[in-house]
């Protein structure tokens, strides 16, 4: 069975930059969709799953106002605790997840990463940790793992 990539980007520019990664490697199954994630989950998705969802969620804490604009503050603009896109999807994980899948999720520290963990759990993961840590210049940033067992 081949794999079959989904990549969603709210800036266009992102998402041009997406489609000629795919090209360059020759990824055949691959398709690039210029928009909010949460807005592009298909009934398709919901119907199989996605086994590995990696999520670069706007995590920079901004006033609310400024997610989802149309300008390039929409990539990091974040809102509250730069957590409002995150703690959007994070609800909505269980219902488009593969019985095995897991989720990876870059945050910082100002989103609060045990709070993220213990939402995750709450869903329905069975665990949920942070696995890598990375200062880069200003930004304390990090990878959020979470794996999910459901039972059938």
């Amino acid at each position: 069975n081949p794999q079959l990539f989904f990549i969603s980007d709210i800036n266009p520019f992102a998402a041009q930059a997406c489609l000629k990664t795919l090209k360059a490697n020759k990824v055949a199954y691959g398709e690039v969709l210029n928009a909010d994630f949460l807005n592009c989950i298909s009934s398709r998705l919901e119907r199989f799953g996605i086994d590995i969802l990696l999520f670069n969620p706007p995590y920079v804490v901004t006033p609310s106002e400024e997610i989802g604009t149309s300008n390039i503050a929409a990539s990091w603009a974040g809102g509250v605790n730069g957590r409002e896109v995150l703690d959007r999807l994070i609800p909505k994980l269980p219902g488009i997840m593969s019985n095995t899948g897991t989720f990876y999720v870059v945050a910082i520290e100002e989103n609060n990463p045990d709070n993220i963990c213990q939402m995750l759990l709450e869903v329905g993961f069975n665990q949920a940790k942070v696995i890598s840590r990375r200062k880069a210049y200003n930004e304390k940033l990090m990878i959020i793992r979470a794996d999910m067992i459901k039972q059938n």
